[in-house]
């Protein structure tokens, strides 16, 4: 009888590439919410991605290269999933919900809470801040931009989708430093339905299409 040899689809150099500083870079980001900034360090990233420490630092030679580098992965990440979740809102009740959720899970991820680990020490870290803060500010602008479309697509004035936007935002930022780093807790689910409810109020009527 035969041998059967099934086929050996070979990676190529660049997906090896990529997998490898996916790799790294989901690694620092789990490091970073499980030991924080003080115990973060590139050599329990690299044991923690499985890799060793001289082929991550061929990809990121610095510190402030691989938390520089982690930071982007997180929010392109984020941004490719709104994308992807806003292109398929059909009504705009849809679109509110799409949103709020879409927002919640975002404000909730672990990789957020591994965004403000560094943006609490980009604070007093300039050279830190210079490099991180323009790539939080250009991630920000992309994903209002993507929803502020789908909800003008479902009908709602622009004026009023960029106020609910902004207020949803640090209502779940608000949320989010409370229930992390503050010595009391918000009822979340609550919170974010007594909102839901009051969109209406920011959200006038959908134009008649």
């Amino acid at each position: 009888m035969a041998t059967q040899h099934k086929a050996v689809t070979r990676r190529t150099q660049a997906e090896r590439r990529q997998e490898t500083q996916a790799a790294i870079l989901t690694a620092a980001l789990q490091s970073l919410v499980e030991e924080g900034y003080a115990g973060f360090s590139a050599i329990g990233v690299a044991a923690r991605a499985g890799v060793s420490r001289g082929a991550q630092e061929h990809y990121y030679p610095k510190k402030i290269d691989l938390v520089t580098a982690a930071t982007a992965h997180a929010l392109d990440e984020a941004i490719a999933h709104a994308r992807a979740t806003s292109s398929t809102i059909g009504s705009p009740e849809t679109a509110i919900d799409e949103f709020l959720a879409e927002s919640e899970a975002f404000f909730f991820a672990p990789a957020f809470t591994a965004l403000m680990e560094i943006v609490i020490v980009a604070r007093s870290d300039k050279a830190l801040a210079k490099i991180v803060y323009p790539v939080l500010a250009s991630s920000r602008r992309e994903l209002d931009r993507i929803w502020l479309d789908a909800l003008v697509h479902a009908g709602y004035a622009r004026a009023d989708a960029e106020q609910f936007i902004e207020l949803s935002q640090y209502l779940l930022r608000g949320i989010f430093f409370v229930n992390t780093w503050l010595p009391y807790h918000v009822q979340r689910t609550a919170t974010l339905e007594a909102w839901r409810k009051l969109a209406p109020l920011v959200l006038r009527p959908p134009r008649p299409a």
